[in-house]
């Protein structure tokens, strides 16, 4: 049998699964649907989605030698290397949450969730720059989000007994990681001769969130939400050492798009 039709063989499996998952839900759904389900209880669960970060990353250097500034002063001039680059940090997240609500007399809900998140947002840009009478220069910039988790108030409404809309904020938490690299393609990197670095600073910072979503209970202590969240871990520097008595600071701030679909079991 090859490859190819153990995939689709496999994919089959998995649309068969789903499609047959669903027509159970909406069978056990049409019975639930007669029923005020109740909101009050804790609650756990897991979510998968996606992130961005279109921030970019600025760019400065400086000598720990006074006789090399006006060297640094004339590679600035005709922009040896960049003042920023924008490496435009995405990927895919996942991970779980727990969480316990409140159902109101008025319809309204309020509750407090805290969620944990693998993440693949990362991303990196390189640049390669030949200015007249010197050596060709690649310089890069990678950034990242190793994982993050927020811990969060919720207040909602419920249109009706099974949908709610609600609001979201609180505090964000996460490790962060900034990469400089710069290469002299010309020339190579000889130590005190021709300016090469390459390092990565990685470090957890506290910010802050707020989002807003939307869940429904499909059965009986089941629900599935999907939402969105503006994720703030603030902003962040460090210093880059060469191969030369020239430092290069990398600046850029965490501002995190995340869209996310979750799966709650409720103890109620």
């Amino acid at each position: 049998m090859s490859m190819k039709t153990i995939k689709s063989l496999g994919l089959a499996s998995v649309i068969l699964g789903v499609a047959g998952g669903i027509a159970i839900n909406v069978a056990v759904a049409a019975d639930f649907n007669a029923s005020s389900p109740s909101w009050t209880g804790s609650y756990l669960g897991a979510n998968v989605g996606y992130g961005w970060d279109s921030g970019g990353v600025d760019l400065s250097e400086r000598s720990t030698d006074p006789a090399l500034d006006g060297f640094l002063a004339a590679i600035a001039g005709i922009g040896l290397f960049p003042t920023s680059l924008s490496p435009k940090a995405q990927g895919v997240i996942g991970g779980g949450q727990v969480g316990y609500n409140w159902e109101l007399q008025s319809g309204l809900v309020v509750g407090l969730e805290a969620d944990l998140q693998a993440s693949g947002i990362k991303g990196s840009l390189s640049e390669v720059r030949s200015p007249q009478f010197f050596d060709t220069t690649a310089t890069g910039v990678g950034k990242q989000i190793d994982w993050f988790g927020t811990v969060r108030g919720r207040a909602g409404y419920l249109v009706n007994p099974q949908w709610l809309i609600y609001a979201t904020g609180g505090l964000a938490y996460g490790k962060t990681s900034l990469n400089f690299n710069t290469a002299d393609i010309t020339s190579g990197c000889l130590a005190d001769a021709f300016i090469c670095a390459d390092q990565t600073s990685s470090k957890v910072k506290f910010g802050w969130t707020a989002g807003a979503g939307v869940e429904t209970m499909l059965a009986p202590n089941w629900s599935v939400k999907a939402e969105y969240l503006y994720v703030d871990l603030g902003h962040r520097s460090f210093d880059a050492v060469s191969n030369t008595p020239i430092i290069f600071t990398s600046s850029a701030a965490f501002h995190e798009q995340i869209v996310r679909v979750g799966l709650n079991y409720h103890f109620n």
